[in-house]
């Protein structure tokens, strides 16, 4: 019964991925249309670059500096590329749901030297895994 309970979770979760690719791809293309059509009129342009320089010093403060590195993230973020990079995103999230009385994920890992292995190699029999997400600073 749990089994027919997690496929139907999975199937779930499933149809809503492909249902957010279906309509985050449609959004993506018109966002990009209207800003590269912003950015090819030169007042809009200062408007989406001011825009963009004050959002990135909120968020990142030094992170860009300049109007012309504003546009060349803002052309990189805008670009099909970006987009196509996004949905694996999507997808290892969807992978990586985990359900009760369903599997746990197994991600591959990089160990500090370099070398690789799996999350549920660290897991023992006697004792249980104890994950901190926590800050890389």
């Amino acid at each position: 019964m749990a089994s027919a309970a997690v496929q139907l979770k999975k199937a779930q979760g499933f149809v809503r991925f492909l249902l957010l690719c279906v309509l985050v791809t449609p959004l993506f293309l018109l966002l990009s249309t209207l800003v590269k059509t912003a950015c090819l009129i030169p007042p809009l342009k200062r408007q989406v670059l001011s825009l963009m320089l004050k959002l990135a010093d909120k968020e990142a403060p030094g992170m860009l500096t300049t109007p012309e590195e504003c546009e060349q993230r803002l052309s990189e973020m805008m670009s099909f590329s970006s987009l196509k990079g996004f949905i694996p995103i999507l997808a290892s999230w969807f992978e990586a749901e985990v359900f009760p009385g369903g599997k746990a994920a197994d991600p591959s890992l990089v160990r500090l030297d370099g070398s690789s292995c799996r999350l549920l190699q660290f897991a023992r029999a006697a004792r249980p895994l104890v994950i901190s997400f926590g800050s890389n600073t």
